[in-house]
């Protein structure tokens, strides 16, 4: 297993044990156990997001920031969760090697960039896609799909 796997694993192992405990916590604190098991669901998902966005950042980028963010941030409760969804997201920005406003031909995550399917993040289409996506459509929050 090499060393991008196992911190990928180790930090999906986080996230599950910081979840638990975090169902644990808010069971002793009185809260039903149908709610406890919603948001333990809702904290392992959103640690498995974090994780994956950390991952692809080290695949693309070969930055360790994102996990290094997840793990500072921690797994399991609603501010663990807020801390560690913004610094992923800005890990994403900072370890873009053409910045936040770059144009890159391997990543469709820089913010305001270009990327090859037609837009960034939250950038608008600068021109041909291979998707058929018309000039100026919006690149994520587009009406015909996620690469628009």
């Amino acid at each position: 297993m090499s060393l991008d796997n196992a911190i990928y694993a180790l930090s999906n192992v986080n996230a599950l044990m910081g979840s638990t405990l975090g169902m644990v916590n808010a069971r002793n604190n009185g809260v039903p156990a149908d709610a406890a098991l919603m948001d333990f669901g809702f904290n392992v998902m959103n640690g498995a997001l974090r994780n994956e966005a950390s991952r692809e950042i080290q695949r693309h980028t070969g930055s360790y920031l994102g996990y290094a963010v997840n793990s500072i941030a921690g797994y399991g409760n609603p501010v663990s969760n807020y801390a560690g969804t913004v610094g992923t997201i800005g890990a994403a920005m900072i370890s873009s090697p053409f910045g936040i406003f770059g144009c890159s031909p391997f990543m469709t995550s820089t913010i305001y960039g270009c990327g090859p399917f037609g837009g960034g993040f939250f950038g608008f289409n600068p021109g041909f896609s291979p998707f058929g996506c018309g000039l100026g459509m919006p690149s994520f929050f587009s009406p015909f799909g996620f690469y628009c």
